[in-house]
């Protein structure tokens, strides 16, 4: 089963668009929302990284080498 994704898109009275990714850890929650950055014009202002960005992404494990 496919995990659940959700992207709360506002938009304020002054156009301002603000999208929130739930449900989606690691860095690919940046790519889910490429489609509406190329179509807004790719005018980012600012990034806010929630907490599930630095969570590892279901199925993948991180290793550490040690010396």
């Amino acid at each position: 089963m496919a995990e659940k994704k959700e992207l709360e898109i506002t938009i304020g009275p002054d156009g301002e668009v603000q999208v929130l990714v739930k449900c989606i850890k690691g860095a690919s929650c940046v790519d889910e929302t490429k489609f509406l950055e190329d179509a807004l014009g790719n005018t980012i202002e600012s990034r806010e990284l929630t907490d599930e960005y630095y969570e590892q992404p279901h199925g993948v494990t991180q290793t550490n080498k040690v010396k």
